[in-house]
């Protein structure tokens, strides 16, 4: 079972290359880091703050749990989270044949030493607070003021903090500025090297 694992800033296209890639390797899974974010009330109770661009915000034991599980046995239980509430929202049944795509923003960092390919998304941050606003109101039901402030506070800095780095130990670095044929191209380059 191979693992590729797919970082960058927040808005950075990580998900829409995740997704390209899945879509071109059959039988393989997509598993997003965003899944094993605590709730609010949690990261509260074990961090004494709640801040979801943080490493500690995630519930890291139960990651590395599934990931043991999906190369034993190519399933797992893994949890479906709600970010419009916060929370978990319930579990659901995932398989995985040969190839296992792991996007978030700290993924190469974290699973730096269970990753086969380690790919870092770069992005201008211009660029990314716009896609973030965009999604964050559509698909959160977020204001612009709340998506904002978050920025401010919490995900630019984190970025500089956490997610930057995660460049210089990536394997292949992809930038996405503008075109969604070039992450096309990208995701099938990345599956001949695979092969």
């Amino acid at each position: 079972m191979k693992i590729i694992t797919i970082s960058g800033a927040s808005g950075s296209g990580k998900s829409t290359l995740a997704h390209y890639i899945h879509s071109m390797a059959k039988n393989s899974l997509l598993l997003s880091i965003d899944r094993y974010y605590l709730s609010k009330v949690e990261q509260l109770s074990k961090n004494g703050f709640f801040n979801f661009d943080e490493p500690k915000s995630l519930d890291l034991d139960y990651l590395e749990k599934n990931i043991l599980e999906i190369k034993s046995n190519g399933t797992a239980q893994v949890p479906i989270y709600d970010f419009t509430v916060s929370e978990r929202a319930g579990m659901e049944t995932l398989n995985a044949e040969s190839l296992v795509i792991i996007d978030g923003l700290f993924a190469g960092s974290l699973l730096k030493d269970k990753s086969d390919l380690n790919i870092y998304v770069d992005v201008g941050l211009d660029l990314a607070i716009l896609r973030r606003i965009d999604r964050d109101i559509k698909e959160r039901g977020r204001t612009l003021e709340s998506v904002v402030e978050q920025y401010m506070r919490d995900v630019r800095p984190s970025f500089y903090k956490h997610i930057e780095p995660i460049k210089s130990i990536a394997d292949i670095v992809i930038t996405n500025n503008h075109d969604p044929d070039q992450m096309i191209k990208e995701a099938k380059a990345i599956i001949e090297k695979l092969r």
